[in-house]
């Protein structure tokens, strides 16, 4: 206990420092040079991007950074489900797709219809009202049986699938995983155990986070086990990643730590740099800031060239496909990218702009922010009054995951409607809504 009233005096001794407006500001500067710096050093000499100094580019997107972070303070402030969110794009999306405008081969154009875009969006979401959803004392006992029985199916479930197809694999080697893949891909499934198999994958960490709400130790262990037997039965290794972030969120975060999410993206920029200078190996930078930015900046720029001189997709090859509407693509738009840009055949995910120009061209930067925040705001009412720690982690999953892939597929096959589903029916906070300590 003296253990966390010391780590909760020292991050209240952080946030002091950090949460001002100046400071904010002074921190989004220096993570956009650092971000710069990192591209001009290694990103594009060592990952073959290129770099072509756009002098305009450069000044522009400075400026622009310098005005946002008016609008970032107030996501900081905000403290919703959304807002952080909102961050995290920031920093892995759009911070570095005014590098790659300004140093690589993004054009003005692109600069000019992202700035175009993320206003709008980020307008939208100081703008729009959060909607209280607030349940009675009968319906919060109908929702905890209610989660009890989604254990209870899951495990059968799961333990089913891993049984059937796998003969209850459990594999320990991250590095096999693409042989799983390709085997599981083979698995004559039937579509209804797909999409089960899918929200499984979701509804696994969001049980891990109610028995630890609720301090059921030994489910949250039983539930872990579920974890690995479903990352086995198809390797992929952010269902691992979800539920170690969703717990870790659940012991470490605390409310004032929104405040030191820019510094901690500096400080990882900085170990970075010093892990290539002095190791020789760039791990960090590769996964953090190539992964997780520059390739999402690289994408996004492809996108917007294909499709400047290509039909727009129109929601044809996901959702309207299947109500009937004729796809103009034989392959879905990810590989019709991979195909193109690429020396071999890959699936290029990507979101948010990239949703811009391959369904709807255009007019999309005035439509997609308004589908995305009635989006964002289901998550923010479904998760009101439920103390930030419990909603952090899988915040972050989604927002990697809103800017890897298409909006529709992440509400359905990625889960975000069941993630929001379950926090319908998470326990509230019995003191004030917002308190997320």
């Amino acid at each position: 206990m003296q253990i966390i009233k010391r780590y909760e005096s020292i991050l209240e001794m952080g946030n002091t420092f950090f949460s001002s407006f100046q400071v904010q500001g002074i921190c989004l500067l220096i993570y956009k040079i650092l971000v710069d710096l990192i591209y001009l050093l290694y990103i594009g000499p060592t990952f073959n991007y290129g770099i072509k100094i756009n002098v305009i580019n450069i000044i522009s997107s400075y400026l622009y950074i310098g005005i946002y972070s008016i609008i970032f303070y107030h996501f900081i402030k905000a403290q919703t489900a959304s807002s952080i969110m909102f961050i995290a794009m920031s920093v892995i999306y759009l911070i570095p797709i005014t590098t790659y405008c300004s140093l690589g081969s993004g054009s003005s154009g692109l600069l000019f219809y992202a700035v175009l875009y993320w206003t709008l969006f980020s307008a939208l979401q100081i703008t729009v009202p959060v909607v209280v959803f607030k349940k009675s004392e009968l319906s919060e006992r109908v929702c905890f049986f209610l989660m009890y029985f989604l254990l209870i199916g899951t495990s059968i479930f799961t333990i089913y699938l891993s049984w059937k197809y796998t003969g209850f694999r459990i594999v320990t080697n991250l590095l096999e995983v693409y042989d799983i893949r390709a085997e599981a891909a083979a698995y004559d499934m039937s579509t209804v155990f797909l999409y089960l198999q899918s929200f499984s994958t979701i509804l696994i960490p969001m049980l891990m986070l109610f028995s630890f709400r609720q301090k059921k130790y030994i489910l949250v262990l039983w539930e872990a086990f579920l974890l690995v037997l479903n990352f086995s039965f198809a390797g992929h290794k952010t269902v691992l990643f979800m539920g170690v972030l969703v717990i870790a969120g659940a012991i470490i975060w605390r409310e004032q730590m929104i405040s030191m999410i820019l510094p901690g993206g500096i400080g990882l920029a900085v170990l970075g740099i010093v892990e290539e200078k002095i190791f020789s190996h760039a791990y960090i930078i590769s996964f953090f800031f190539r992964r997780q930015g520059y390739v999402l900046a690289q994408l996004t720029d492809e996108y917007y060239r294909y499709f400047r001189n290509n039909p727009t997709d129109i929601f044809r090859g996901t959702f309207l496909g299947k109500l009937g509407f004729e796809n103009p693509y034989n392959l879905s738009i990810s590989y019709v990218i991979g195909n193109n840009y690429s020396t071999q055949t890959v699936n290029c995910n990507n979101g948010l702009l990239a949703d811009v120009w391959s369904n709807l061209g255009i007019i999309g930067i005035i439509i997609m922010p308004f589908i995305l925040i009635v989006c964002f705001r289901l998550f923010d009412m479904a998760a009101e009054g439920i103390k930030s720690r419990y909603v952090v982690g899988l915040a972050a999953y989604y927002a990697v995951i809103f800017s890897n892939g298409t909006w529709s597929t992440v509400l359905l096959t990625h889960g975000f409607l069941i993630m929001c589903i379950g926090f319908f029916m998470f326990p509230r906070n019995r003191n004030a809504v917002g308190d997320g300590r």
